[in-house]
């Protein structure tokens, strides 16, 4: 009896102590849609591999508290469009076709960045940070021994020169004290110009 009194004593002086002390992290969630300009723009020698412009983008940070309603953090992204294709090419020389039926071809980006965020009275969120992405995408093309041609369809990972900022901009309502359910609008500019601009609920919980 004594030893059960005494574990309930222990978790209401801990539960006790976490209601009045402060959360120092924030962990949100997104998941929304994603807009590239470039998807026409993707072409490869012998097939049109395009895209669709809107794809599904989702993200997760970590944020930790700093004094004034500031926030420093880390975050992780995925961009994804996909299409299916219907497409194919002749080689006239060799009487040989090549043909890609309902193929199901994907871009993707993983971002990872470091950021910094300012919380306003007004319950609006803004968000500033730099980022590094790995580019996946599907390429077609063909090799010759100087006997026979061979037609390639491959993955490829590119991670060169892909650094960049983003900014975003945010808005909230309150569920309850520990968690609030908003809107969040972001942009992502590297070297290359405007990568993505994403429209993203967002589900953020206080630890």
């Amino acid at each position: 009896m004594k030893k059960a009194l005494f574990f309930f004593l222990l978790i209401a002086i801990n539960t006790f102590s976490q209601e009045n002390k402060e959360p120092k992290f924030d962990f949100s969630v997104s998941y929304g849609i994603s807009y590239i300009d470039y998807a026409h723009y993707i072409e490869e020698p012998l097939l049109n591999l395009e895209l669709t412009t809107i794809g599904k983008f989702y993200e997760f940070n970590l944020d930790y508290k700093l004094p004034k309603n500031r926030y420093i953090g880390m975050g992780f992204s995925r961009q994804q469009h996909s299409k299916n294709i219907d497409d194919g090419f002749l080689l006239e020389s060799r009487n040989t076709g090549f043909i890609l039926d309902n193929y199901y071809n994907t871009y993707a980006k993983n971002f990872y960045d470091v950021h910094f965020r300012t919380v306003f009275k007004s319950n609006i969120h803004f968000t500033v940070g730099l980022f590094f992405f790995v580019e996946k995408t599907n390429e077609s093309g063909s090799i010759s021994d100087g006997t026979n041609v061979y037609f390639v369809l491959s993955s490829a990972k590119n991670r060169s020169d892909h650094f960049g900022f983003f900014g975003s901009l945010e808005y909230y309502f309150k569920l309850n004290s520990y968690a609030e359910l908003g809107l969040k609008s972001k942009l992502y500019y590297s070297l290359n110009g405007i990568e993505t601009i994403n429209l993203l609920p967002t589900l953020r919980v206080k630890l």
